[in-house]
């Protein structure tokens, strides 16, 4: 083997090394997220976490198969290496498939397989790409190096697979028992609090006040909480209250409480508009734009309270002028064109 570099290795920035080894990284991110509660949930969620992890190690290794490519193309890797990688990828994506499954089975040996192996890879990768990593680690270290990866972490697990030891009854019965254990109590868990939140609902009545109701509205007791809360006997001072508190979000059914438009609800509505049109503003809020989509379920009120007569013209002023400055879709748009149309009315 010659010991003189290609030329192209030296023709400007390698972009699409760095551009492969940015795909790597997200990828491998990707997967070693959807795997790290694999073990700690149920068969299902266990299930959609392999299939997910398995599918990032496979595009994956797709990438990191382009970028042995381009390092054996653009930089100098040795001819054992070339051949080597031929048969290091396809059985490196089968080892992770492997390992993955064997780590949402509470193996923890197998992150080992899925923590170290892309990384090692891409190291034999840009070590064969670029110069001053070849200085450093030679042809024949790096290429026992990746001789000893193939061995453990790629073997091991195919091993494992085609010589399965022995089943251990006791193991298996041990781990359903903590499997039954574990539904059982989440089974409890939910149950209690089904039981909790149905006597929390039947404790209300008439005399409640409509605030209490709020946490029930879109559960299982959306409908009867609706119907309730038209029963509520201070619903009229209690909506004046939660306006002023800062709760224009949770009566965005206001008509369908059985509300009347008094003065002052109309001017404690008036005022927790402005409030909240402030905040459709860059400059005061991070969220302005899930702000104004907030306030998007608010249009049946303000329909509502433009019919009644209330005095809302300043602050739909505001929130139409906001609205604009902040458009990002036509849907924002079209929230402004309706609120210029009630100010017409």
């Amino acid at each position: 083997m010659s010991s003189r570099e290609p030329a192209a290795e030296n023709r400007g920035a390698p972009v699409g090394t760095i551009l492969l080894l940015v795909v790597a990284v997200v990828f491998y991110a990707a997967m070693m997220g959807s795997l790290s509660d694999a073990s700690h949930t149920d068969a299902a969620g266990r299930g959609l976490a392999v299939a997910f992890g398995a599918l990032f190690a496979t595009v994956l290794f797709v990438d990191l198969a382009a970028l042995l490519i381009v390092a054996a193309v653009k930089g100098r890797m040795s001819v054992a290496g070339k051949i080597g990688s031929l048969i290091v990828v396809p059985a490196a994506t089968v080892a992770m498939w492997i390992a993955a499954d064997a780590w949402s089975n509470r193996d923890p040996s197998a992150i080992w397989v899925l923590a170290a192996l892309p990384p090692l890879i891409a190291l034999y990768a840009l070590r064969a790409r670029f110069a001053p990593l070849r200085a450093l680690i030679s042809d024949v270290v790096a290429d026992l190096a990746m001789g000893i990866v193939v061995v453990v972490l790629i073997g091991v697990p195919l091993a494992r697979t085609l010589f399965p030891p022995p089943r251990d009854p006791v193991a298996e019965a041990r781990a359903a028992e903590e499997e039954r254990a574990r539904f059982e109590r989440e089974e409890q868990a939910a149950r209690q609090a089904r039981e909790r939140e149905a006597a929390q609902f039947a404790a209300l009545g008439p005399d409640s006040a409509m605030a209490n109701y709020m946490p029930f509205l879109h559960g299982n007791y959306s409908l009867r909480a609706h119907a309730d809360i038209r029963k509520v006997k201070t619903r009229q001072a209690d909506t004046v209250v939660m306006l002023k508190n800062g709760r224009l979000d949770d009566l965005a059914e206001l008509l369908v409480f059985d509300v009347d438009a008094t003065p002052d609800v109309c001017a404690a509505y008036g005022a927790a508009l402005a409030r909240e049109t402030a905040q459709v503003d860059p400059k005061v809020s991070s969220n302005f734009l899930g702000v104004a989509l907030e306030l998007e379920r608010q249009l049946p009120n303000l329909q509502w309270l433009v019919g009644e007569s209330c005095d809302l013209g300043v602050p739909l002023i505001q929130l139409e002028k906001n609205l604009r400055a902040v458009a990002d879709s036509s849907r924002i748009t079209k929230f402004a064109d309706e609120l210029a149309k009630l100010r017409s009315r």
